[in-house]
């Protein structure tokens, strides 16, 4: 089996979601994907056998290639149902998907797409973990934080709760520094392995996975999922750094088994084809909760298979929601935006329960939100550092499941991620940002606490007349504010009929008479209703850039409260 997969490619698609919270460049438009050159992922329907599957696959593309085009055709490691394609002549690699996608027999062929992480800047001065305990204490920029804008973990640990090693958790990343002081008391030793003797003890397809196992290149020995980047170990740090151990700091689990699953490069990239063998792997070996701190890559639907696998099997699989200040309403980040019910999309937060200015949102397509910003955690070589990103808010969830599994051993996957949901906390600025419309909150999910709506129900709002639209098609480089006044009001909110503009460029602002922004439209809907503001007045600004213009929008009634 050959995994040399992405060693000579320079990579910019699905990454680990670690960034740095001033970055505000916007993308670049019409972007296309990162793939492996002359590599794709290709399944045949239902029944055909792994070898007939790969003579089959050959003979397609010898018609469209010849003989000497085709460079080879192998099953994945975690499944041999899936092919991989490499094809000699990359100029020969669109007709070749073309000639694979027009088959009857063929359920999907899609090219081996390149995921990476997302760096953040590496600082040493942060040494209060805010995101546990939050007291007020300033971060690592300074920012004085707002007391209890954290996860509400003490008083759970104040119980005795402090997790269980019969808890195992995926960390799908870079790898995980297994001899850290304070991680290697955490983390899985595979009973069923004999290490260094180069024979697959336990028939999982994989040889001396002592401490997981590596999908990069195709690393498989013993020390193959040792961390080289510094990642995927602060993502652990979070899950299961050990508690009350005197060294360093803690996990959100005290005791957990952490199980290093390593897909991402050095360098912070991985594939398609590690993605879904690390997947695949984690579900083969039993993990509960799969933490996954990437993201970047388009639609593909053998990763979505893997992931539906994992549902399949019972396990939660926690996805970082994307650090590019995205509405993931409209514009989907996969793995996160995969309608797959056990996955569990996470936003970030700062020290202030304020959304991160990187994260992406979404109303429907987020979950949760938690801890983001500056959070401090293990890194390789016995060493502590703080990063942020949707990295960091991701293990949060994730560790917030192990330990509410550990506790709660009967329930199931959808139970964990509703009882996270139903049990954050509301927060103002949170509302329109995720489905849980808040932060988590650990003692309110162990005790199964919802805690009462402080916002008014959907049957309060009464409709008022008003129409306001755009011209059809809007103008560049517009900035038209508008402002809806209703004497008495409590609440306002808006009714879209119509919006169709640039997504992630051109949108509608609502803020409320002093200019917080509750909410932003971009992209293309019909009949939505925004969030509300609080008081008599509401603001809209249209605003575009100097590019592309579509349709625009109409609205053609407001909600009130009185």
């Amino acid at each position: 089996m050959n995994w040399n997969l992405i060693k000579s490619v320079s990579v910019m698609g699905i990454s680990a979601l670690a960034l740095s919270s001033s970055i505000e460049a916007k993308p670049a438009k019409d972007s296309k994907p990162e793939v492996v050159p002359g590599q794709f992922i290709v399944r045949l329907k239902n029944g055909v056998r792994a070898r007939n599957a790969e003579m089959a696959i050959s003979s397609m593309l010898k018609q469209t290639l010849g003989v000497s085009g085709i460079l080879s055709v192998e099953s994945l490691a975690m499944d041999s149902r899936i092919q991989k394609v490499t094809i000699r002549d990359a100029k020969a690699a669109t007709a070749a998907l073309q000639t694979l996608r027009s088959n009857p027999q063929i359920r999907y062929a899609e090219p081996n797409y390149i995921y990476r992480k997302l760096v953040t800047p590496n600082d040493t001065d942060f040494a209060l973990q805010w995101d546990m305990v939050n007291t007020g204490q300033a971060d690592k920029a300074g920012q004085v934080g707002t007391p209890g804008s954290d996860i509400h973990v003490s008083p759970v640990w104040d119980r005795g709760i402090t997790g269980s090693r019969n808890m195992l958790v995926a960390v799908i990343d870079t790898g995980v520094d297994y001899n850290h002081d304070d991680l290697r008391d955490n983390i899985y030793t595979n009973p069923n392995e004999i290490a260094g003797d180069g024979i697959d003890n336990d028939n999982n397809g994989i040889v001396d996975d002592i401490h997981g196992a590596n999908f990069v290149d195709g690393g498989v020995g013993t020390n193959a999922s040792m961390d080289d980047n510094e990642h995927g170990t602060h993502c652990a740090g979070t899950i299961g750094a050990v508690g009350n151990n005197g060294v360093g700091l803690v996990g959100v689990n005290w005791q957990v088994s952490i199980l290093p699953v390593k897909f991402l490069s050095a360098e912070g990239s991985g594939s398609s084809e590690g993605a879904i063998n690390a997947i695949k792997y984690a579900t083969r070996m039993g993990a509960k909760v799969l933490s996954n701190s990437w993201g970047g890559g388009p639609f593909s639907e053998a990763l979505r298979d893997a992931i539906q696998e994992s549902n399949d099997a019972g396990a939660l699989f926690v996805a970082a929601a994307g650090n590019s200040a995205n509405n993931n309403d409209t514009r989907p980040s996969y793995p996160a935006s995969y309608s797959i019910p056990n996955i569990v999309s996470v936003a970030a937060t700062d020290n202030k329960d304020r959304i991160a200015s990187f994260s992406n949102y979404g109303r429907s397509s987020v979950h949760v939100a938690a801890p983001g910003v500056n959070i401090l955690s293990t890194v390789p070589g016995n060493r502590y550092d703080t990063f942020s990103g949707t990295s960091m808010a991701c293990p949060h969830v994730a560790g917030m499941a192990a330990l509410l599994w550990s506790e709660n051993p009967t329930m199931k996957a959808v139970d964990i991620k509703d009882r996270l949901m139903n049990t954050s906390v509301p927060v103002n600025g949170l509302r329109t940002k995720s489905a849980a419309r808040g932060r988590v909150d650990m003692l309110n999910a162990i005790d199964n606490v919802v805690p009462p709506n402080p916002w008014p129900a959907d049957a309060e709002f009464n409709d008022f007349s008003y129409a306001l639209e755009s011209a059809h098609p809007y103008v560049d480089n517009l900035k038209a504010p508008y402002q809806v006044r209703i004497p008495g009001a409590r609440f306002i909110r808006v009714f879209f009929e119509k919006i169709d503009t640039e997504a992630g460029y051109d949108y509608v602002a609502i803020s409320d008479a002093s200019g917080v922004e509750v909410e932003r439209i971009s992209g293309t809907m019909e009949n939505y209703m925004t969030d509300f503001v609080q008081g008599d007045t509401l603001n809209l600004k249209f605003v575009t850039d100097m590019s592309i213009t579509q349709w625009g929008f109409k609205i053609s009634k407001l909600q009130v409260v009185y």
